[in-house]
């Protein structure tokens, strides 16, 4: 989740803070090694050898940080993109409740009431079609970016536009019948 990805980048930043400040230390040790070798002829393959090993596992160290800290910049992203999915796919919920409601108005007034709920509604659908454009768009650009979480992301951008197709379907079914309702109470 989101908060966990946080706390993770932060432990993370203390990592790297912590190899940081071992880089004196890696550095020390490596110019005392070739003062050695300067200075002596006894252990020089020894001492070579052990400065290859020291600096090849320091360099794998620190390539191991670089690259978990890009997976989990990668995994906040994804996280945000997680929320925003799920703020449209509750407001989504919530509104095929109400449009599934079998009530058309049983009178003039009630259907033109209803309408106007109705028009009101399909202004707010249309602001979050295109929030939930947005939101393909930036899945679709974390995609190309090489997420590591791609397939999830897609599948979840399909899953949303079902839904939006789904809430369109049921707005422009409720929207018919309040229209033939009131074309039937004018008579």
């Amino acid at each position: 989740d989101l908060t966990g990805v946080q706390n993770l980048k932060k432990k993370h930043k203390r990592l790297e803070a912590e190899l940081g400040s071992h880089e004196p230390a890696i550095q020390a040790v490596q110019e005392a090694g070739e003062k050695l070798m300067d200075v002596s002829n006894l252990g020089v393959p020894e001492i070579e050898q052990r400065l290859k090993a020291l600096n090849q596992a320091w360099a794998e160290l620190k390539q191991l940080a670089a690259t978990r800290g890009q997976k989990l910049d990668e995994s906040l992203t994804y996280q945000q993109f997680l929320a925003k999915v799920e703020e449209e796919e509750a407001w989504i919920s919530e509104k095929q409740q109400l449009l599934s409601v079998e009530d058309y108005g049983d009178t003039m007034a009630a259907v033109q009431g209803l309408l106007k709920k109705h028009d009101a509604f399909e202004t707010d659908f249309q602001a979050h079609r295109d929030r939930c454009k947005d939101i393909n768009e930036a899945g679709q650009k974390l995609i190309s970016e090489g997420n590591h979480h791609a397939d999830s992301i897609r599948q979840r951008c399909q899953q949303l536009q079902t839904k939006l197709d789904h809430l369109a379907a049921l707005a422009a079914r409720r929207k018919a019948k309040l229209v033939d309702n009131s074309a039937y109470l004018q008579f």
